[in-house]
């Protein structure tokens, strides 16, 4: 069986599948970037937020290594369990349905911790008219979701930035004094520390994790809290990077769509390349 359909002169068809061509090559090198720019802030993770690598001006103080039991860290840096610097709580309530466009109240709701927010919440979605007893933010809180149908999920962690928001039921509060731990630092480090949140998940259909378990938590951290926060800047400062490359990647694909459907169906024609 032959099909017929609607072709433009060969000059015009080589004027489209360059364009096309072109926006190809710019995809092309936008997912390698990005995938170059990934790798980077991976390690640099593996080596702020270990230690391994000091950022000025606090690698003046860096005199050498001690061993410890989770392996060799700065000696200036602090080997500690979070229950010694946290307090715990959970959020209550805010099921999906209290979430409302133009609510007085600005709100967190657990599974947005998955979905909506990485390691630092300075700008919440959602809102809320929610009138009964609710539980809200202080600055420099961590949250991470209590509940999970997959344990990976639970090694997932926000340190948020502004007081008074409700924060939803299933949302463990970790409540730190700035001036020990910064909020945003502790949620980059429980992104490379996964398999030790692992350890602490129980449940088999639906794993949970609680604030007496995260209470056990053993990290290092610069004693410093200014390097902390000098850490948790370059890592924003790497995913806001990423963020945005991601966005004009996606935003490339789209156009290449729509020029897919205007030029290959002849709706908008290249005129400048060719004679009509």
């Amino acid at each position: 069986m032959s099909v017929t359909i609607p072709a433009p002169k060969v000059n015009e068809q080589i004027a489209i599948a360059n364009a096309l061509s072109d926006v190809d090559v710019l995809i092309t090198s936008l997912k390698k970037l990005i995938t170059k720019k990934r790798a980077i802030k991976t390690a640099a993770m593996q080596q702020l937020l270990t230690g391994k690598k000091r950022l000025p001006p606090f690698d003046k103080a860096h005199t050498g290594y001690k061993q410890t039991e989770l392996g060799e860290v700065p000696e200036d840096w602090e080997v500690i369990s979070l229950g010694d610097v946290a307090k715990f709580y959970k959020g209550r309530g805010l099921p999906k349905s209290d979430l409302v466009i133009g609510g007085h109240r600005e709100c967190i709701h657990y599974g947005e911790l998955f979905t909506q927010y990485g390691e630092i919440i300075d700008h919440v979605i959602s809102r809320t008219n929610a009138n009964y007893d609710v539980f809200v933010s202080a600055t420099n809180d961590v949250l991470m979701p209590t509940s999970d149908v997959t344990p990976n999920g639970l090694a997932t962690a926000s340190g948020i930035k502004k007081a008074g928001i409700v924060l939803g039921g299933d949302v463990l509060i970790i409540r730190v004094d700035k001036e020990d731990l910064d909020s945003s630092f502790f949620a980059y480090l429980v992104s490379i520390s996964k398999d030790q949140i692992m350890q602490l998940v129980s449940g088999s259909t639906v794993y949970h994790l609680y604030g007496g378990d995260m209470a056990t938590f053993k990290f290092a951290k610069p004693a410093d809290v200014l390097e902390q926060i000098a850490i948790a800047k370059i890592l924003s400062d790497m995913v806001r990077e990423l963020t945005g490359l991601e966005q004009r990647l996606n935003k490339t694909q789209q156009l290449k769509q729509g020029m897919m459907q205007e030029l290959l169906t002849g709706r908008t024609r290249l005129i400048n390349n060719y004679q009509l």
